[in-house]
């Protein structure tokens, strides 16, 4: 038995060496091999623990569908595991739920899951006003979503279960750019800064925030060299075309459009995805400016545009075909906007398409 035990930690042991150095795949299959080790060995709290974490190392890799596996057997036997990983496991099919749900399941299961941590007593609930705020952030109620977050973070305990504070300091600086609110942002982005991070999911997160704070200040030269170094890091990232989308928004506010059109030749993002069609939408209206003389704009941050443009006699075939392809993008994202919007209740999705087609339009009226 002392020997099985010993094999069950060395398991663990390198899954956690795996998901240090990015190897998120196989620190799954680590963390599965242990729980199996555990079940085994009738270890029922070892074998939760590790399903916990074959989920989160899952997730990590981009497959979502097996995370979501392995989670709900952690949850399975929560009359006998530790109520803590259990709780973690919830947390964390939630977190996927958001993604791909309905917002009345995502509100079911989080007022399932806050009825149960009541009857726990535990002091657990900075992470279910986390997924509150992401639930919020996602309807594009970013007031709603900034009180959420910041009840979390204010409510934060550096024990398990819990999200860690690069988890909690990262949705606070996206939701202050996204309320425009350029002073909370510096804020948040410091005190991401200063946690001073290693692991490599972490260290994208930090990047992130930083060339968001460049974004909504645009106070100094274009920070092109971290706007790379984070593309190189997150090259064939497959679980969030996040990062790929802000570095490539970071390069065209600086003119950048070799290295985009590289970046985009090497990581093609996936054309069923909301986000990655307003961001290709955007580049190419930008691309459109650059063509009349203009200089680009930020259209995520909502920032002040040029007004319109006097049509030209004879529009040059690029020009032409950069105005197509932003059309083209947008009525794609349209569709997708509308799924969203059901999905989420919201009508967020709707009008961001509906204003940057307006943009399109004041840019180079039709005749």
């Amino acid at each position: 038995m002392p020997s099985d035990r010993r094999a069950f930690d060395r398991l663990r042991a390198q899954a956690r060496q795996a998901r240090e150095i990015g190897d998120y795949h196989q620190a799954a299959r680590l963390e599965h091999e242990a729980a199996e080790w555990a079940g085994a060995l009738g270890l029922a709290n070892s074998r939760t623990h590790a399903l916990l974490w074959e989920g989160y190392s899952l997730r990590q890799a981009g497959d979502d569908d097996l995370a979501l596996a392995s989670l709900l057997q952690a949850v399975y036997d929560r009359a006998i595991a530790d109520p803590a990983d259990v709780f973690s496991a919830l947390t964390a099919i939630l977190h996927i739920s958001l993604e791909r749900k309905p917002f009345r399941f995502c509100r079911t299961l989080l007022n399932q899951t806050r009825d149960w941590l009541f009857d726990l007593r535990q002091p657990w609930s900075a992470s279910l006003d986390f997924l509150e705020g992401e639930l919020a952030f996602r309807q594009g109620e970013f007031a709603v979503a900034w009180d959420w977050h910041f009840r979390a973070w204010t409510n934060w305990h550096d024990k398990h279960p819990h999200l860690t504070p690069t988890t909690h300091l990262w949705a606070l600086c996206r939701t202050a750019f996204r309320r425009c609110d350029p002073a909370a942002l510096k804020e948040w982005v410091s005190t991401l800064t200063n946690l001073h991070v290693t692991q490599p999911l972490e260290r994208q997160l930090v990047q992130r925030a930083q060339l968001l704070l460049w974004r909504a200040r645009r106070t100094t030269s274009a920070p092109v060299d971290l706007a790379l170094d984070l593309l190189r890091s997150t090259a064939g990232e497959t679980r969030d075309s996040g990062a790929h989308r802000e570095t490539l928004r970071v390069l065209a506010l600086a003119g950048r459009w070799r290295e985009i059109d590289n970046a985009l030749s090497r990581h093609v993002l996936e054309t069923d995805c909301f986000e990655n069609r307003l961001s290709l939408g955007d580049l190419a209206l930008n691309r459109a400016r650059i063509m009349l003389g203009l200089l680009a704009a930020d259209d995520d941050y909502n920032e002040t545009i040029a007004s319109t443009v006097r049509p030209v006699a004879r529009p040059s075939l690029s020009l032409t075909t950069m105005l197509d392809q932003a059309k083209q993008c947008y009525q794609a994202a349209q569709q997708l906007a509308g799924e969203q919007d059901k999905r989420l209740e919201t009508h967020w999705y709707s009008n961001t398409i509906r204003q940057r087609q307006n943009r399109l339009t004041s840019l180079f009226p039709s005749d």
